[in-house]
């Protein structure tokens, strides 16, 4: 560890995480309001690159990365899957990853030896920025050598999609976005026989600039060039440090980098609210998280939490299906406006075997080389076949699930996560906003993080990297639940200190950063059609 000193990323958290009434008091409940931005970044004037919509219906390895590569890997990893038609336009648009509201705060932008590029999902096409290969600059703003990637993709922040229902709570959810969509780009990248690098830790300013992107208004929040699978292993694929060769951070300094980049402001067509003025606390710790020098880069280990004295259940031997996972991502969702739970028992153990190597594979540079993703997987079990109802830490090392106590700890005055007789799902209904029906859920997952590991390390930028290593897991929590055919719903209105109880973590550094719901669900009254591209064999 570091020893960084507090700062705001702290402050945000507790506000963020710790206090749900604090972090929703700025939150607008309607939609329709003035400040409501455009369902999509617009361009005007920008040469446009269409791409081919004759996909593959299912992914495969591809033998180089090219026009029909490119295509299938931005259409499965962040395209429009279907549209919804009955939500006073609310939330018509959903795509492959799960989003708060459907607001989809998340840009991609894709740069390649051609050019720097913004994804226009609604068209299926790139939006050309700057011409030229700009793949080696962004290597070096993220500190490392080797190879140049075949595609560097780049995730920002478009803070005004998100805050004008949420305000400063929109940081929170477009960092977890950001997180989310990189995982799924990684999943749709590795089933095409290409290996993706998560670098949180990046040079900011040359990164925004070469993009044209207001730093204030929508950062560039995560880098993650992309390879060929038989790539050397020089590139940082293999090394979760963000290194060099040499095993140390190539020395860039921000400025440096950026007075190599001539300046663009590509003319966007204006649109919702001035973060600035309309949000300080996220503008706060948004700048707070900013680098200046690659020598700066570091990784550590997280704590883990105590594990139970209780028998764990070792993980049975069993042959698990999988189906495509292109056929996966079209039928996941977050069910229904009112997550409404249909009577149906889940097979609890193909459901425990998918999670017990969700944390394998995630090459990151926020731990070091080797080391699983940061976070542990809670599991609180209602109606599933195979495992007795209860909640239990899975065991990162063997899939064996640990059976949790529950921390005598009190939430508020009218209910508590220790009850007398409460049972594992109705200790975390109890400790979550009304909303959700939790009659008949299959399971609850809780990514936990460690927050000290997160400040000490990272410090400020902490907020960011702790949230979008739990988007990356949350999206694989939702692909795994949408193989059985379950909804998974991302739930963040719940009481931190009730959960902590709940599950029985009794440290105040481990903290659950995602709670997802996991049940089969009705249509819920909506009429959705499928976005189908045209399939090709």
């Amino acid at each position: 560890m570091t020893g960084r000193e507090d700062g705001v990323g702290r402050e945000f958290w507790r506000v963020s995480l710790e206090d749900l009434a604090e972090a929703m008091e700025t939150r607008q409940s309607e939609y329709g309001n003035p400040d409501e931005p455009l369902k999509f970044k617009i361009y005007r004037g920008l040469p446009r690159r269409p791409l081919t919509t004759r996909l593959p219906a299912e992914l495969s390895p591809v033998d180089a990365f090219d026009e029909s590569a490119l295509s299938t890997l931005l259409h499965y990893g962040y395209g429009i899957s279907r549209q919804e038609f009955d939500t006073n336009g609310t939330w018509p648009y959903h795509r492959m990853v799960a989003s708060a509201r459907c607001l989809f705060g998340v840009q991609l932008y894709v740069c390649l030896a051609d050019g720097a590029y913004h994804y226009d999902a609604p068209h299926h096409a790139l939006v050309r920025l700057r011409e030229g290969d700009h793949r080696g600059l962004l290597t070096r703003a993220t500190g490392t050598g080797g190879p140049v990637p075949q595609a560097v993709f780049v995730l920002s922040g478009l803070f005004s999609k998100t805050a004008y229902i949420y305000r400063d709570y929109a940081y929170r959810l477009c960092t977890q976005e950001a997180g989310l969509v990189a995982g799924n780009l990684d999943l749709v990248a590795r089933a095409m026989g290409l290996r993706a690098h998560v670098h949180h830790q990046f040079l900011d300013e040359p990164v925004d600039k070469l993009l044209g992107l207001d730093g204030d208004e929508e950062p560039a929040l995560l880098v993650l060039p992309l390879h060929l699978a038989e790539a050397g292993t020089d590139t940082g694929i293999g090394n979760g440090t963000g290194t060099g060769p040499t095993g140390r951070p190539v020395a860039e300094t921000a400025a440096a980098l950026a007075a190599t980049i001539e300046a663009i402001e590509p003319p966007v067509v204006p649109s919702g609210l001035r973060i600035p003025q309309a949000c300080p606390m996220l503008t706060k710790v948004n700048r707070a998280s900013l680098r200046t020098d690659t020598t700066s880069f570091t990784t550590a280990v997280p704590v883990a939490p105590a594990v139970s004295d209780a028998e764990p259940r070792p993980l049975p031997t069993t042959e698990v299906p999988e189906p495509g996972l292109a056929a996966v991502l079209r039928a996941r969702d977050s069910g229904p406006g009112i997550f409404r739970p249909v009577a149906s028992r889940g097979d609890g153990v193909e459901l425990w075997a998918r999670l017990a190597r969700i944390r394998t594979g995630i090459v990151s540079d926020a731990v070091p080389a080797g080391a699983p993703a940061p976070l542990e997987i809670y599991l609180t079990v209602g109606d599933l076949t195979g495992i007795p109802a209860g909640a239990y830490r899975l065991a990162p090392e063997t899939g064996a699930l640990h059976p949790v106590a529950r921390a005598r700890t009190r939430v508020h005055a009218t209910a508590a996560a220790d009850d007398a007789g409460l049972d594992a799902v109705t200790a975390i209904e109890r400790v979550t906003i009304p909303g959700p029906v939790f009659t008949h859920m299959n399971a609850i997952v809780h990514l936990v993080g460690d927050r000290d590991w997160a400040f000490d390390t990272f410090g400020d930028r902490g907020y960011r990297v702790i949230n979008q290593e739990a988007g990356l897991l949350a999206h694989r929590v939702c692909v795994a639940a949408a193989a059985q055919g379950m909804s998974g719903r991302v739930v963040n209105a719940y009481h931190a200190e009730g959960v902590r109880a709940a599950l029985g973590l009794t440290e105040q550094r481990h903290t659950p950063v995602f709670q997802i719901l996991l049940a089969r669900t009705g249509p819920g009254g909506r009429v959705i059609v499928p976005v189908e591209p045209e399939a090709v064999e």
